[in-house]
């Protein structure tokens, strides 16, 4: 027997809903599949994929430091914080305060330093915009080692022939943590007993 006509007009808001729905569940999953693409590129580690596959596993920092002979020639991954940024006639020379990286190949914080190294590169390097610093990760080989003194001691600074570099944004901070952002309490007074007073209908 067909269904009355009203029973079957009842049934189309609810075949229109479920339409509706899949539609509204589609258009999210594309929302969420751009969201995460444009998100993917500033995951990219900061050197290429050609460079780190050549100079494959790091050496331990200490040991080029110690020995930067043998690492003469290979490829190395390296990064830390601009100390000091020299123009010499032939090449830009960077004084670099080494820190560990993470898996952006970014510089982790200065505190894990464990020395230091040279860079030098044959363009121009502004010393403006390669500031004391400044964060910086560096794609290189290893070309040699130069003794310079250090707070009247002989430092060994392993020199690096920069094939890439990659300067990181400057990180800005608010001045005050979003919960602490300061605000006026008129019942607080430092010389009334716990610090706040009360109104007169308290």
């Amino acid at each position: 027997m067909a269904a009355p006509l009203g029973s079957a007009s009842a049934s189309n808001p609810v075949v229109w809903s479920d339409r509706a729905g899949a539609g509204l569940t589609t258009l999210v999953l594309y929302l969420l599949l751009a969201v995460v693409g444009m998100s993917l590129p500033s995951c990219a580690p900061a050197i290429s994929q050609q460079l780190r596959d050549e100079a494959g596993t790091p050496p331990p920092f200490q040991d080029l430091t110690a020995h930067p002979q043998e690492y003469q020639g290979r490829v190395v991954i390296l990064g830390g914080y601009v100390l000091e940024t020299q123009n010499e006639p032939r090449a830009t020379v960077l004084t670099i305060l080494q820190a560990p990286l993470d898996f952006e190949n970014k510089p982790k914080s200065r505190d894990l330093s464990q020395g230091r190294f040279l860079i030098t590169s044959d363009r121009f390097l502004d010393p403006e915009v390669y500031a004391k610093d400044r964060r910086l990760t560096v794609g290189g080989r290893v070309i040699g080692v130069r003794e310079q003194s250090v707070g009247g001691t002989t430092y060994r600074y392993p020199i690096i022939d920069a094939q890439e570099l990659h300067l990181w944004p400057k990180e800005v901070y608010p001045p005050y943590p979003p919960p602490y952002y300061p605000f006026y309490n008129p019942w607080y007074d430092p010389w009334y007993p716990w610090g706040y007073r009360h109104p007169w209908w308290w």
